[in-house]
């Protein structure tokens, strides 16, 4: 019993060093001359260079990667990122888009946020 006991306080201890899934806050889409523009913030509770938020996506539905921004520096410590990705031609037919986040250790977030294009 003392042994489950260590082993569940070693697991709990250790929670708070376990990086969550980069989550993407908000998304501002812009278009002009046929191409487009998003402003993404992104969050992502970094551990080390070896565990971080290191680029945001576009993807169509069918989960084609269009286009891809990489983070410019270390976020850690940061509350939150704000990068762009800009020039992103959207295939016709294409309704929406989705925007994702990566981390160099666990890679892209299954969610995302969705972005109708109108």
């Amino acid at each position: 019993m003392k042994s489950i006991f260590v082993i569940l306080l070693t697991f709990i201890l250790a929670l708070p060093a376990v990086a969550e899934e980069v989550e993407v806050l908000m998304v501002k889409a812009t278009q002009s001359d046929g191409l487009w523009s998003f402003d993404v913030t992104v969050h992502h509770a970094d551990i080390s260079s070896e565990h971080m938020l290191d680029s945001i996506a576009i993807f169509t539905p069918d989960e084609v990667q269009l286009e891809t921004a990489e983070i410019p520096k270390p976020s850690i410590g940061a509350k939150h990122v704000t990068t762009q990705v800009n020039g992103v031609k959207i295939p016709a037919g294409v309704e929406y888009i989705i925007v994702r986040g990566h981390c160099n250790s666990d890679g892209w977030t299954h969610e995302g946020i969705v972005i109708a294009l109108m």
